[in-house]
């Protein structure tokens, strides 16, 4: 029998046997060695095992106490062999060892799969752009940079270019990338790339080398605006992380045209080949960055706007995470009493909107 009519076989068998450890063990063991020819269906099965795993556990305790323990290590090293290649199974592993009211992903993982999934499509080749906006405080930053640390272990050579308007912004995303490659810190990431090192650290400039040293780091960090583009290359990913400080911009069509331009010089044209960008953003206008590239690629099968408001369509909140680390529906009806009903719709339901009178006339969009 043929590895991939023995991994079907098993899967068979977990579905009518959903509390037998041996068909998991079994299935994990049939992927590895599946892995040796074709990748893409071993990672594939790997993950589909991990969600039954997940399935499987809750009540597993009660139909088949002995072997829970057992199923919880096999699902940490299914966790461990899908990583390199598969961004969810990646932000599982990692945060393994942490406690569950600490961890980033597994709290958030539910609301946040659209985008790890768009993510992932990004990293392999089905995207070359893609556009995020979701409110305040809701992960989205925090997840992109563990997507620079995924992307750096698989591609260590590959210069990634990060922009943003905050300084502070910038150095926060470079220390918590540290932190996360840590040898020896909380997170399991050289478990993943075991054989990937960092070689070199600019706490001045915010720049990471990994691998082999070379003129352009793996991980690049800068403000926009700060004139130091020549500086800086981006092969695998530009990231752009709120290029719109706030309202103030927003409200100046001057300044707007001024920021394209920049990011134009600053960091559009620092790409190298068929490197991807990523935007993660709050829409404050349709003149801004990610309103622009929307009206130029808006059709394209190759690029991606995802918006994911505070309130869903039954005016509940999207994102009442566990353990308190979210934001209830009351919180954010209270927050759209306070504020200001077009700053409301931009920081919390993705909706830019031009105001005539306040943002800049209607003839002039």
């Amino acid at each position: 029998m043929d590895i991939q009519s023995l991994i079907s076989e098993l899967g068979e068998k977990i579905k009518k046997e959903p509390y037998s450890y041996r068909a998991y063990e079994g299935y994990y063991s049939a992927c590895k060695l599946l892995m040796k020819e074709n990748v893409v269906d071993a990672v594939d099965g790997l993950t589909w095992l991990s969600e039954r795993i997940t399935e499987a556990m809750p009540t597993m305790a009660a139909v088949n106490r002995a072997e829970v323990g057992l199923l919880y290590a096999l699902h940490k090293n299914v966790l461990l062999a899908a990583a390199p290649y598969d961004f969810d199974s990646f932000l599982q592993y990692v945060e393994w060892n942490r406690e569950p009211s600490k961890k980033f992903y597994a709290p958030r993982r539910k609301q946040l799969k659209v985008v790890v999934d768009a993510l992932q499509d990004l990293a392999d080749d089905k995207l070359d752009l893609l556009a995020i906006s979701m409110p305040p405080g809701t992960g989205k930053s925090t997840l992109a940079i563990f997507y620079l640390t995924w992307l750096a272990g698989k591609y260590p050579d590959a210069p990634m270019l990060t922009g943003s308007h905050s300084n502070s912004w910038v150095r926060g995303a470079y220390d918590e990338c540290l932190r996360i490659m840590e040898p020896n810190g909380e997170y399991l990431w050289h478990d993943v790339f075991p054989d990937v090192q960092v070689t070199n650290t600019n706490a001045k400039d915010c720049r990471i080398d990994l691998g082999k040293r070379k003129r352009f780091e793996t991980l690049q960090f800068t403000s926009i605006g700060t004139g130091n583009a020549g500086l800086y290359r981006a092969m695998q990913l530009l990231y752009c992380d709120d290029l719109v400080s706030g309202i103030e911009v927003a409200m100046s069509r001057e300044r707007l045209d001024k920021l394209w331009e920049i990011y134009n010089t600053d960091l559009r044209q620092r790409k190298i080949g068929r490197c991807k960008e990523l935007h993660i953003s709050t829409r404050w206008s349709r003149l801004d960055i990610v309103g622009r590239l929307e009206e130029e690629y808006g059709e394209s099968e190759r690029a991606r706007f995802i918006v994911m408001p505070a309130l869903d369509e039954d005016d509940e909140s999207n994102f009442d995470y566990p353990y308190g680390v979210g934001f209830t529906t009351q919180f954010y009806h209270e927050q759209r009493e306070i504020m200001e009903d077009a700053n409301w719709r931009a920081l919390y339901m993705g909706e830019p909107i031009e105001r005539s009178g306040l943002l800049y006339p209607a003839d002039e969009l």
